[in-house]
Parts: C-alpha cells; sequence; structure tokens
C-alpha cells in the first residue's frame, strides 16, 4: 500500500482527474447520480480517497467512492483506479471492461499500456502518462489541459 503522503496526492490527483474528461451522457446517467469512483485495492485506499473527495463534487455531481471486487462491479464505476498489488486481477477483467465507458487509472508505470492513465515517479515528482487510444476505446475524451500536464502521452499508431 502506498505511503499516506503519496496516496493523498494521489487520491488529488484522481479526483482532478474528473473534472478533465468527458463521458459519454448515457455512462453517467441523470444528474442526480453521483460520478462513481471504483477502487480495485485494499480497502483502506478505498476509505482515503473518499476522504479526499467527501463534499467535492464535478459538474454538479456529487462522488461515491465504492471498493470493486469483480467486472461487473467495475462497469459501473466512472473511474476505476488500480492498486499496484490488483493489476493482475484488473488484466483478467479488462476484456469484460473493454467497451466500458470507464476511466482506469493505474499506479505503476507500465499501467498506461493497457489502462487509460498510469501513474510514474520523475524524481521526487509524481507524474502521470495517458493512453489517448485507450481512452478513446472507452468512449472518453481527455481534455488537451489534461493531456498538456501528462509526462507522456502513448498512442498506439
Amino acid at each position: 500500500m502506498p505511503a499516506a503522503d503519496e496516496w493523498q496526492i494521489k487520491s488529488a490527483f484522481i479526483y482532478n482527474f474528473t473534472k478533465f474528461v468527458e463521458w459519454p451522457e448515457a455512462a453517467l446517467g441523470a444528474q442526480s447520480q453521483p460520478l462513481v469512483i471504483g477502487v480495485l485495492g485494499e480497502k483502506p485506499l478505498a476509505q482515503q480517497l473518499a476522504a479526499v473527495v467527501a463534499g467535492r463534487s464535478v459538474n454538479g455531481r456529487s462522488i461515491e467512492v465504492r471498493p470493486v471486487r469483480t467486472a461487473a462491479e467495475a462497469r459501473v464505476t466512472q473511474l476505476l483506479f488500480v492498486a499496484a498489488a490488483e493489476e493482475s486481477r484488473y488484466v483478467s477483467m479488462r476484456s469484460e471492461l473493454a467497451d466500458s465507458p470507464v476511466l482506469t487509472v493505474g499506479e505503476t508505470p507500465s499501467f498506461s499500456a493497457t489502462g487509460a492513465i498510469g501513474f510514474v515517479q520523475d524524481g521526487e515528482k509524481l507524474r502521470f502518462e495517458i493512453n489517448v487510444d485507450v481512452a478513446e476505446r472507452a468512449h472518453l475524451k481527455i481534455s488537451s489541459q489534461l493531456q498538456k500536464l501528462a509526462a507522456t502521452i502513448r498512442r498506439e499508431q
């Protein structure tokens, strides 16, 4: 599990990612429905993320954080965070998520090869890589502002 302050930083990134991604209208449901962030990983991670986003909203929607264990649970989230220890479980459910409008965010640099966003360590700084093709296949639009902040933009040419 990441150190507490590292997790606080990742939680802030995850919250901010939700502000710079456009989901298809149908994926969000009614305006009264929350934006759901799923966490595939240890329960404390979901609890800490929930504390970071408590009382915040994105485009007028409240945010709900849920622990996720299965592909079916992941499909009903808008953002799925995959802890490093759970990457192998994510790989086994990836094909079930392929056509779902779920922004996948992972904790390791290799994650952006198969997911939309992967965290990378750059010296003392935490950065992220974006795989635009994965996001587009999930019918998501990642804003150019967020793309400018990424350490790397991947495309599967």
